[in-house]
């Protein structure tokens, strides 16, 4: 791809499949907020929206896809040219992923919306809901401005999502007992955090590909794990009562 002409149009390219992408990951944040409000605040207006709303998700992943299938056809990019498309199409899927776990969380929140739960409980889940959205937010925009010092805080940050995951976890399991429609209603909590843990997961994978994309490597390191949910699980299976988590 040495003539101008063509580079520039490569360029135009990339540059419009950014836009869509940029634009499916505002709109799966959205879904991932919305959902999140509807199940802190009973309301299955909005989570019934979501999850229909999840349909137009898909449809951009589509869009997204085939752009990606075009310029592959059109332009034949090989080395960083090709993995620079082929890193827009694994966000793409996260973003998608995104969208599914959004309206999963959209699910619950009209199963149990004839639920009140602690006020402690609620502000931990949207403190931790909030951190997520942010993590995603600012992977993206490492993503569109090719920023590798912000995509690699994004992905340390993960960590504190992990902990904070634990935390939750553990308190959300504590209270599993006693009325069985009580108990029903904290396990789809516990669910929903592990969405919001998830969707953590997936805004550290974006940041991945955006350092990628910004040096032309990966993170020279292995991203540490510090969800400790699983443990917490084994000790219940094993009959060890799970402690709460310290007090903030």
């Amino acid at each position: 791809m040495d003539n101008p002409h063509i580079v520039k149009a490569f360029d135009r390219d990339l540059a419009a499949l950014t836009a869509n992408i940029k634009t499916m990951g505002e709109f799966a944040n959205v879904q991932f907020c919305d959902a999140v409000h509807a199940l802190l605040h009973r309301d299955i207006a909005q989570a019934e929206r979501v999850i229909e709303q999840d349909r137009q998700l898909d449809g951009l992943r589509r869009d997204v896809s085939l752009a990606a299938a075009i310029v592959i056809a059109r332009r034949q990019p090989v080395a960083a040219d090709l993995n620079e498309v082929l890193a827009d199409l694994r966000i793409a899927e996260d973003l998608e992923r995104i969208g599914d776990l959004a309206k999963n969380t959209a699910k619950r929140a009209v199963a149990i919306s004839n639920r009140v739960f602690p006020e402690d409980l609620t502000v931990r889940l949207k403190e931790f809901a909030d951190a997520a959205a942010e993590q995603l937010r600012l992977g993206l925009s490492a993503y569109v401005h090719h920023n590798a010092p912000q995509a690699l805080a994004v992905r340390s940050n993960d960590e504190e999502l992990d902990r904070l995951h634990t935390q939750l976890f553990r308190e959300l399991v504590s209270r599993t007992s006693g009325d069985e429609e009580q108990v029903i209603g904290f396990v789809h909590l516990l669910f929903c955090a592990k969405n919001i843990e998830r969707i953590g997961d997936h805004a550290a994978h974006i940041a991945e590909a955006a350092y990628l994309l910004a040096t032309g490597h990966p993170p020279e390191t292995e991203r540490r794990r510090m969800d400790e949910s699983s443990a917490i699980v084994e000790s219940v299976a094993h009959g060890s009562p799970p402690t709460k988590a310290p007090p903030k």
